[in-house]
């Protein structure tokens, strides 16, 4: 039996043509089976040959464009194959990536040598170099990278251009994109040859320019650009050359510092600094830098500069980051306008207390040992004799930086939240007023409803900024622990307190006082209540009676107003507010209480509350 699908035998799709007559013709169109058949036993040869020669195929994606294979079927021509030039409306078009890096592929790139290719793409560059960086091979495929546009795209447009020994054209793929850099110990070590080499220890500056392109790094891809490399150069020489003053990083394609942590703490004698020529867009790049002793920095040649419109502007931000920056960008520039230190210079050592004037030593100290003693006990009534008849008392508080209410362990402030007066917080007038104690009466009663203390005195700053016949201005701070306040262990504060005192008959008094309370460090908490000082007798200032704050009793002023808040506080009339008192000797506290004890029992008489 032949076979039906040979040549001869084939079922053909035909034209027929019947002439029937001159004027009539008919034609038919004939239906055959088997049309696959027929193609599976074409002769494929050719066909693939031509794929071989002229296969295009896009291995990654270029600038948002989707995977394409391109196949470019050849003509035959005499039974012979024949590549077809491709068409110039084919050619792939290379946009400008983002990095400025490129890879550059090359399929089949393995069947020849390295410097046979390199001469091939060099000769057809000129007058044009560049520096293949990172060759390597992948199977059949060679891959490298550049690091400019231009030459990128000359290389993208040498597709197909360059006719190889075995009469195929070299494929050349180019696009957007770097690779993933793996930092080990071996790569480690050799780029510390390469930054030796480059180090200058006569004036301690290292030359980093372009170096990704230093001849004995092209086998890697060691661009400054990449965190991972950036960060591996600071470390070698923080760890070799801490004493660096000078470092050049032109022309590394860099675009951002963000990433750079405690560079004034690696570098701290880094006094030249040259960025030119990079991609840093912003200035905000810079604040990762701050810190260092910058006194040259060139930036020309990032697209920052191109942001300011003046060059004061300029200069300005860039001093916000360096404040000793003296040269800019090549040019020298004025002396800055503040107050900087002179770097020779120290800042005077610290003291515990600072007087304006030694007289008021003495006094100072009677009149703080004084008041602290009475504000630590249960009663603090005596203190009215410490407060101006007029005098002004505000409260404010707050968390430490750091220690904020909301971790766990730290002792809330709820008591002085209630009467915090920061003007900051506050802003309604009429609250502002309310919660201003006005009077020696309300002040005192306000201290008497504050938690019980216990201060520690060796642990007080005292500032005597003011000295004056008429009035004194002095600031204490210190450490207090804060008594019967329901915590299991008695919370550790701190208190910072401003008194203005002004005489007052044979002593002193307290016309306007502002008090802060905060929690304690973790450091102040260290040191609270472990100093123990001995103060030879000898070294013990005489007592001054005019520091005393204590007296038979209040004025008459003080009594009226006394009388007034007892009326207000007991809803009592003032007739017997007057009687409440004088039983109980005039102790504010003493008198409310023991009438909160009869009014409880019912024994007030109803006409004590008639107005």
């Amino acid at each position: 039996m032949s076979n039906i699908f040979s040549r001869n035998n084939r079922p053909q799709q035909t034209w027929s043509h019947d002439r029937v007559s001159d004027r009539d013709r008919k034609v038919t169109f004939k239906n055959h089976k088997n049309k696959s058949n027929r193609r599976d036993n074409r002769d494929w040869t050719n066909a693939i040959r031509s794929h071989l020669e002229d296969e295009d195929v896009d291995m990654g994606i270029n600038a948002g464009s989707s995977r394409n294979i391109k196949l470019n079927k050849s003509k035959k021509s005499g039974g012979r194959s024949r590549q077809s030039s491709p068409s110039p409306h084919n050619k792939r078009k290379l946009l400008e990536g983002p990095s400025n890096w490129y890879k550059v592929t090359l399929p089949h790139g393995d069947k020849y040598d390295k410097s046979y290719i390199l001469k091939m793409l060099v000769d057809k560059m000129a007058p044009t170099q560049f520096w293949p960086i990172a060759w390597q091979v992948f199977g059949t495929t060679v891959n490298f990278y550049v690091d400019d546009y231009k030459i990128a795209q000359k290389l993208n447009n040498l597709d197909r251009q360059i006719q190889l020994p075995n009469g195929f054209k070299l494929l050349i793929r180019v696009y957007a994109g770097t690779p993933n850099v793996d930092m080990t110990v071996a790569l480690k070590e050799k780029i510390k040859l390469v930054m030796a080499r480059r180090y200058n220890p006569a004036t301690k500056a290292l030359d980093l320019t372009k170096f990704h392109a230093d001849p004995e790094l092209q086998e890697h891809f060691c661009a400054l650009f990449k965190p991972i490399v950036f960060l591996a150069v600071i470390d070698i020489i923080a760890e070799n050359i801490p004493d660096l003053e000078a470092l050049n990083l032109f022309d590394n394609k860099m675009q951002m510092l963000s990433f750079v942590k405690k560079m004034n703490q690696k570098l701290p004698n880094l006094k030249i600094l040259h960025l030119g020529n990079n991609k840093i867009k912003d200035i905000s790049q810079l604040d990762a830098l701050q810190g260092l002793p910058i006194v040259d920095l060139m930036l020309d040649g990032n697209p920052l500069c191109d942001k300011f419109k003046d060059k004061p502007s300029y200069v300005s931000e860039v001093r916000k980051r360096f404040p000793k920056c003296m040269k800019l960008d090549g040019v020298d520039l004025p002396p800055p306008i503040g107050f900087d230190i002179v770097e020779e210079q120290h800042l005077p050592n610290y003291q515990q207390t600072f007087l304006c004037n030694s007289d008021g030593g003495s006094i100072v100290r009677q009149f703080l040992e004084q008041y602290f003693s009475i504000y630590d006990t249960d009663n603090r009534q005596p203190l009215l004799q410490a407060y101006h008849e007029r005098a002004t008392f505000s409260l404010t508080m707050g968390y430490p930086s750091g220690y904020s209410k909301d971790i766990k362990g730290v002792p809330w402030l709820n008591w002085y939240a209630t009467d915090n007066r920061n003007l900051l917080r506050v802003n309604d007038p009429d609250r502002r007023f309310k919660l201003l104690k006005q009077g020696q009466v309300s002040v005192v009663s306000f201290l008497q409803e504050m938690p019980q203390t216990k201060h520690d005195m060796h642990s007080f700053s005292v500032d005597l900024t003011i000295f004056t016949p008429q009035m004194l201005c002095l600031t204490v701070t210190g450490m207090f622990k804060e008594l019967k306040s329901g915590h299991k262990v008695p919370p550790l504060r701190y208190f910072y307190r401003t008194l203005v005192i002004v005489p007052a008959g044979a002593g002193f008094c307290i016309a306007n006082e502002m008090m802060h309370v905060s929690n304690a460090t973790p450091k102040q908490a260290k040191e609270a209540f472990k100093t123990t000082v001995n103060v030879a007798p000898a070294t013990t200032p005489p007592r001054v009676p005019v520091a005393t704050i204590t007296s038979p009793g209040p004025d008459a002023a003080a009594k009226e107003e006394m009388v007034k808040q007892m009326a207000a506080q007991s809803g009592m009339n003032l007739a017997w507010s007057l009687k409440c008192l004088e039983e109980t000797q005039w102790d504010f506290q003493t008198a409310m209480i023991t009438f909160q004890n009869l009014n409880a029992q019912g024994v007030v008489p109803q006409e004590a509350f008639i107005k």
